[in-house]
């Protein structure tokens, strides 16, 4: 029985030096569901908040103006600015027949320009299992981190894409 949701991807950056104009990056989270197990996205305190449309806002992002939403870090490195933000995940089996999962994750997308991590993985469109066993019933937290490099102009750097998770029960 697999479980899979997907975060969507919707993002913009501003290259170095580029202005002051900040372009907001939003991450859509959709739950799909197979089978018994649900997964559900959820606010963590130290995370940026998750809105009702299951939308991770990142608020506006330049290599120049650093982060400016609530708990989302942005660290800039010569050729490169990495944003980084907390997340929960919520895997729940209403037969309460199930106690942990492993949780694999993948690009929907292949991506030249960006460079996405989940938990440290270095994601890819090939499914890649999350280290650890994750338990059912209650919230995980998980580091996305998007790196963008500085020499992508902003129309250049929109970042269109879906983080898939799939959840196996074990």
């Amino acid at each position: 029985m697999l479980v899979g949701s997907s975060l969507v991807t919707d993002g913009w950056t501003q290259a170095k030096g580029t202005g002051s104009r900040n372009s907001k990056t939003v991450i859509n989270m959709k739950t799909q569901q197979e089978g018994g197990l649900t997964v559900a996205f959820v606010d963590l305190p130290d995370g940026p908040g998750i809105t009702g449309k299951r939308v991770l806002d990142l608020g506006n992002v330049s290599y120049a103006g650093h982060a400016r939403g609530a708990n989302v870090q942005v660290k800039t490195a010569g050729d490169r600015l990495v944003v980084s933000a907390k997340f929960g995940v919520m895997v729940q089996d209403p037969s309460q027949h199930v106690s942990g999962a492993t949780l694999m994750v993948a690009l929907a997308y292949p991506d030249s320009s960006h460079v996405l991590w989940m938990d440290g993985i270095r994601l890819t469109t090939a499914l890649q299992a999350l280290p650890g066993r994750f338990p059912v019933g209650k919230t995980s937290a998980h580091r996305l981190e998007i790196e963008v490099p500085a020499s992508l102009t902003e129309k250049d750097a929109a970042l269109h894409n879906s983080i898939v998770v799939q959840v196996i029960p074990n």
